[in-house]
């Protein structure tokens, strides 16, 4: 496993966020989280995404919250990770949080 790229409180993933990348990639959130009180996840402009991505996140945002810590994205989901929310039905009747969370849209 190699170690991410780390700014103060931000964690850089990698451009693959499918299955095939997801035990590595839970592996360095759920480090990340256990030494730094909050989370800001980078990743690449165009990064490729599944549905195991956004479970992954739910998850570590769920994590986070148990443990008295949080998890942001450094930027609203827009490209692949977008479509992948729509494709998954995520947007569907999203709450005000996931849409603040997700799109950093609304006010929480």
């Amino acid at each position: 496993m190699s170690v991410p790229d780390v700014k103060e409180d931000r964690i850089s993933l990698p451009s693959a966020l499918t299955m095939r990348a997801i035990t590595s990639t839970h592996a360095q959130i759920l480090a990340f989280l256990d030494e730094n009180p909050s989370a800001t996840i980078e990743f690449e402009e165009e990064p490729q995404v599944d549905i195991s991505f956004i479970q992954l996140i739910e998850a570590a945002r769920i994590y986070a919250g148990t443990q008295g810590k949080s998890i942001a994205l450094a930027k609203p989901a827009n490209g692949a990770l977008l479509e992948t929310l729509r494709r998954s039905g995520f947007l569907e009747g999203m709450s005000a949080e996931d849409a603040y969370f997700w799109l950093h849209q609304g006010d929480i």
